[in-house]
């Protein structure tokens, strides 16, 4: 009897439930799902390259920063091998986008080189330490992709070249052959267990030993990989005979697994470590001494973000040292002519000088820059209404 009840209420429940997801359906007032076809966020486009170096049509994705097309600025490039992983070159993309809309480095260009066969080919055949391929794709680098992602897109003479496991072998490998070709190379978990040797004596007598320009080579690997003794073997070798110039850095991970997933932004926050300083930039001779340092070493002019300068230049206006502020936004004027906000920052500066005409004549630019531009449109806005009222 019990268990007759027991049936009988399963099945009212059930009854129920049924009835009230059909009444739902049904029910106009109850909000529903709309959906869409746009992508939540773009993260780069595919290309191809034909080569004549490698006889072979070779893919390409290529991710752009978020204000390419509405800036003259030039770019520092990453190169990565591999970006058939399409997670690993999502990931890639929207690091570099977050780190560079965060002043944390600067915003920079990523191509991703897919190769169909397999990061593999990219290591010397262990029969016989064949290197054909390798130098192949060295030679396709330096006379045919460099070259046309130059011509076309504006890009700053700084590269970097990120590779993983087989590629990251080919990384250290393009490193020691050709250290001219790239500014940074930066390998997650390289394959170093291929010919040891003779990456050792390419070590002590290849090119790199006696070059003269400032490199990077950054290697992050986890514990629990078996490339430890490979690694320290390594480090020790190049430790020995680097140049002066050269900077080498090693992270040992621990239980991260095979090309560790945190590996790009520790790569990122090595090779920028102070592009964002703990600092307090709160003059300009203070700002423009450190961004000049920074074009030292990285060798191309690097422009101060049109966000510090801001903030300096309003801390002026609220201070009412408009002679400093003057001076601030003069110096935006001047590196970055196409932010918007350098003259708005002039504009509330002539305002408060009394210079009203010049001040709505910067406004009115800003808007020509970003017509939707609220912070331009607002103050716009006000000074059209004193001026009104002052006639």
């Amino acid at each position: 009897m019990k268990m007759t009840k027991l049936l009988l209420l399963i099945s009212l429940i059930s009854m129920n439930t049924i009835f009230a997801q059909r009444n739902t359906e049904n029910d106009t007032d109850v909000p529903t799902l709309t959906k869409h076809n746009e992508s939540v966020v773009t993260l780069g486009k595919t290309a191809s390259f034909q080569s004549k170096v490698l006889n072979k049509t070779i893919p390409l994705s290529i991710h752009l920063p978020a204000n390419y097309d509405s800036s003259k600025e030039t770019y520092p490039v990453m190169y990565m091998l591999g970006s058939n992983y399409r997670a690993r070159f999502a990931m890639l993309a929207s690091t570099l986008d977050y780190m560079g809309e965060n002043r944390q480095i600067p915003e920079m260009i990523l191509i991703g080189i897919d190769i169909p066969e397999g990061n593999s080919i990219l290591l010397p055949t262990r029969e016989n330490q064949d290197t054909t391929i390798p130098d192949g794709y060295i030679d396709f680098f330096e006379t045919e992709l460099i070259p046309n992602i130059n011509n076309t897109y504006r890009t700053a003479p700084y590269k970097v070249l990120f590779g993983a496991s087989n590629s990251g072998f080919f990384t250290i490998y393009t490193l020691l052959n050709k250290p001219h070709l790239f500014n940074s190379y930066l390998a997650s978990s390289p394959s170093l267990a291929v010919i040891p040797e003779a990456i050792q004596q390419k070590i002590k007598s290849g090119p790199l030993k006696n070059f003269a320009e400032n490199r990077f080579l950054h290697i992050i690997y986890s514990d629990d990989e078996g490339l430890t003794n490979y690694v320290s073997e390594f480090s020790s070798v190049l430790t020995s005979h680097k140049p002066k110039n050269f900077t080498y850095k090693v992270d040992e991970l621990v239980n991260q697994g095979h090309v560790p997933a945190m590996d790009f932004t520790q790569f990122l926050l090595a090779l920028y470590p102070d592009f964002n300083p703990i600092e307090n930039l709160d003059t300009l001779d203070k700002v423009t001494q450190h961004f000049d340092k920074l074009s030292k070493r990285y060798g191309y002019k690097i422009k101060p973000p049109i966000s510090i300068i801001l903030n300096l230049g309003i801390d002026a206006i609220r201070s009412k040292n408009l002679d400093v502020a003057e001076e601030v936004f003069q110096y935006s004027l001047e590196v970055l002519p196409e932010a918007k906000e350098s003259y708005v920052g002039m504009g509330i500066v002539r305002r408060d000088q009394g210079q009203l005409e010049k001040a709505k004549t910067l406004f009115e630019k800003a808007l020509t820059i970003d017509p939707g531009y609220t912070a331009a449109k607002r103050q716009l806005q006000r000074l059209e209404s004193r001026m009104s009222e002052e006639q």
